[in-house]
């Protein structure tokens, strides 16, 4: 074999290689902290059960949940998050959990800890879809898989973030939706988001979703009014961009406004 012929050999084999850790990578990306032997057994019941058909592809990976594209019945596309189960997780849920009288005990155990926070996003999606609040609607929570509305195309195309969005048709207009709900939620549904941003709300037909409402507190929490103010200050700091500051309200003017009322009821 000539010297050209064999080094375009080991090319070959290199590139090849190369390739298949890529896709190691990929798949451990995907799956790495998701799917253990609990989480499998629930996925598999949950197929049985007929909830969904088919696992097509992960939309998101994230520091605290994966979030995958699937298929349900008579084709309905779905989203499933399945929360990872770390322990390193657990030291930060716990400050959006002590202190909210829903849950009384807590535990120590990394599992327990998790599938309560799954079940705190169930319950509070739950929640703000009651107030008409727009938000993904949730079908299903087993221990640490939440199984819910997927917001995109059929193809399995995720509707965009508010951060991925270049530009909007009316941006003072989309401002008003999002602190109206914000305001709802407050009032009425008496939850506060807690980690409101633009990188958690999405923009799909021309409205606001608000999404990943695992933190979300009840209004009885001691830092909810911290947390109101927070959401405030990135939501405004986002459209200040858009929208110039004379025709905004300011945070504290926003912030004033609902807790006022929130004490007269």
């Amino acid at each position: 074999m000539s010297e050209d012929k064999w080094m375009e050999r080991i090319d070959y084999k290199l590139d090849k290689q190369r390739m298949k850790n890529k896709r190691k990578k990929e798949e451990r990306m995907a799956t790495g902290g998701v799917f253990d032997k609990y989480t499998t057994e629930n996925i598999v019941k949950l197929q049985a059960k007929g909830l969904f058909s088919e696992f097509v592809g992960i939309i998101s990976a994230g520091k605290e949940a994966n979030v995958y594209f699937a298929r349900g019945k008579d084709d309905v596309p779905l989203a499933v998050k399945i929360y990872k189960i770390d322990p390193q997780n657990t030291k930060w849920m716990k400050n959006y959990i002590i202190g909210d009288p829903r849950f009384k005990r807590i535990g120590s155990s990394t599992h327990k800890i998790i599938y309560l926070w799954s079940k705190k996003e169930y319950k509070n999606l739950k929640q703000l879809k009651r107030h008409n609040i727009r938000v993904p609607e949730p079908f299903h929570c087993v221990d640490n898989v939440l199984v819910m509305e997927y917001i995109g195309d059929k193809n399995g195309t995720p509707a965009p973030r508010l951060k991925d969005v270049d530009e909007f048709y009316n941006p003072k207009l989309l401002l008003k939706q999002i602190l109206a709900y914000m305001r709802t939620m407050y009032l009425d549904a008496h939850l506060v988001h807690g980690d409101l941003s633009e990188y958690n709300i999405l923009f799909w037909e021309d409205k606001p979703i608000i999404i990943d409402v695992s933190q979300g507190v009840s209004t009885y929490h001691i830092n909810a009014p911290v947390f109101l103010k927070r959401d405030l200050i990135n939501v405004l700091k986002f459209f200040s961009q858009f929208i110039p500051s004379s025709e905004m309200d300011d945070v504290d003017t926003v912030f004033g406004s609902i807790m006022t009322e929130y004490h007269k009821q």
